[in-house]
Formats: structure tokens, C-alpha cells, sequence
């Protein structure tokens, strides 16, 4: 019995060995497996093939500035996640389906290349403003400043920021940015992790009357431990944004970009 034992335990850490690793920060997309069926779908042909990208579709409709969440299950909740791509074997290829009908905006994130490229639309309803750089320098001292303490004001886990774009409405802003833990992190297990978090972040924030911005709500788009502790290199490329999905498949050739 005790050697029927033995073996049942040995066999089950070769199962752990065996099974594949999940990437960190999956968990911040849909999951196809509980979404309800959709007709739409879209394919990508990438100007750079690579098969460690992510390349993620975000659509409009259920944003988290837009669709509230409370209430909802984690099923329901799979549907207002961002979407990530699956890719061909060399990379070229980005292929979404199950995509309702909205429109979607494209992030491509590369953590072999530390390369983001984005179409995004941050504010529902943005708009120009001429306190522009005046409400950018109070973002950036929200977000990017320090207490007293000398830990981030926001978000203190990561204590490297830098903020990519932003987009006004009023005195609501959508932001995107980039952070890193460079401080040492652990894993659940209590481990030093040997690399860097990273995270890529879009934040809406409103104006209070003391010209402190307040933080409403946040949605990650990408989250990875990386050798890397440079901040990716960023690129705003107007092709990925606002790109029409309805119940038929469509496809759109970035190759050339």
C-alpha cells in the first residue's frame, strides 16, 4: 500500500512538471471558454512578427468608465474584459474571434522587443483643451508623486512611472501609462522574483477643486515579470484605433506599416 502510494505521488509531480506554464497577467483578458457566442471576428497581419506579443483588442462598449461592474458575476465580468489575441506560429498573424458587435481599439505589446504600439481611445469624449499642459503637470504629480513617506501616491507597489498619453474631457482625464517595480518583489511563495513587474495601465481620473486629480477606476492591459528594467519603447499609431466589428469576419493588413 505504501508503495501504491508512493507511486501516485510521484506520478502527480510529474503531472505538475508536465503542465504548461501560464503567462503572468492572463487573467486580465477574456476567457473564451465563458464568453457568449459572437459571430464577429478579426484578423490581423502585423508589420513585425514576433511570437511573444501581446496583441489585444479593447472595445468601447464596456470599458470600465463606461459599464459599470457591480453586480455582475465572473462569468458575465469574462465579457467586459479586453480580448487577446491568438498568433500564429511565427508571430505575423493576430487572429480575435467571438468579438460582439462595438469598436475596437488595438495595443500591441512586445516584452521580447520592450515595444508598445497603441491606437487607443482613452476618453469617451475627449477633446482639446487649453489647460492641456497645465492639467498634464497636476496628472503627472498625482500619479507620479510621493508622500511624505517617499512611497508612490498612487499605485505604490511600483515605485518607476512614466505616463505615455492623455486625453481630456472637461476636467475628466483617461490616461496611459507604464510602470515598474524596480524595489525587489516576492512571489505568493515568499521568493525574490529575479525580474522586473511591469505593468501597462490606462487610469480615468477627475479634477477636485484643490487641483488634485482622484482616481475613478483603472484597467490593466498588461502585467509580466521581464528581465528588463527599462521602460518600453512607445509609439502612437493612428491605423489601430476605432476599427469596426460587426457579425461577419473582417481583416486588416498592418504589414505594410
Amino acid at each position: 500500500m505504501k508503495q501504491l502510494t508512493c507511486v501516485f505521488f510521484l506520478f502527480a509531480l510529474w503531472c505538475i512538471g508536465q503542465a504548461p506554464s501560464v503567462p503572468v497577467g492572463t487573467y486580465l483578458y477574456a476567457d473564451l471558454t465563458k464568453l457568449p457566442p459572437s459571430r464577429g471576428s478579426l484578423t490581423v497581419k502585423l508589420a513585425n512578427a514576433s511570437p511573444r506579443q501581446f496583441v489585444i483588442a479593447w472595445g468601447h462598449k464596456n470599458r470600465k468608465d463606461r459599464q459599470e461592474r457591480s453586480g455582475t458575476t465572473e462569468d458575465e465580468r469574462q465579457a467586459l474584459k479586453p480580448r487577446l489575441a491568438t498568433l500564429s506560429e511565427d508571430g505575423g498573424t493576430a487572429v480575435f474571434s467571438q468579438l460582439p458587435p462595438d469598436f475596437y481599439d488595438l495595443i500591441i505589446i512586445d516584452p521580447q522587443k520592450m515595444t508598445i504600439v497603441e491606437g487607443l481611445t482613452l476618453q469617451q469624449n475627449a477633446a482639446p483643451t487649453p489647460r492641456h499642459q497645465a492639467y498634464l503637470e497636476e496628472i503627472t504629480q498625482s500619479l507620479l508623486g510621493k508622500r511624505a513617506d517617499k512611497v508612490a501616491a498612487w499605485e505604490g507597489f511600483f515605485d518607476n512611472k512614466q505616463i505615455l498619453r492623455c486625453e481630456f474631457d472637461g476636467e475628466k482625464a483617461g490616461v496611459l501609462l507604464q510602470q515598474m517595480r524596480l524595489g525587489k518583489a516576492l512571489a505568493e511563495s515568499g521568493a525574490v522574483l529575479a525580474g522586473t513587474i511591469h505593468s501597462v495601465d490606462v487610469v480615468w481620473l477627475e479634477r477636485a477643486k484643490n487641483g488634485q486629480w482622484q482616481v475613478l477606476t483603472r484597467q490593466q492591459l498588461y502585467r509580466g515579470e521581464l528581465p528588463s528594467r527599462e521602460f518600453f519603447r512607445y509609439r502612437r499609431q493612428e491605423n489601430l484605433s476605432g476599427l469596426r466589428i460587426v457579425t461577419r469576419p473582417r481583416e486588416v493588413d498592418l504589414s505594410s506599416d
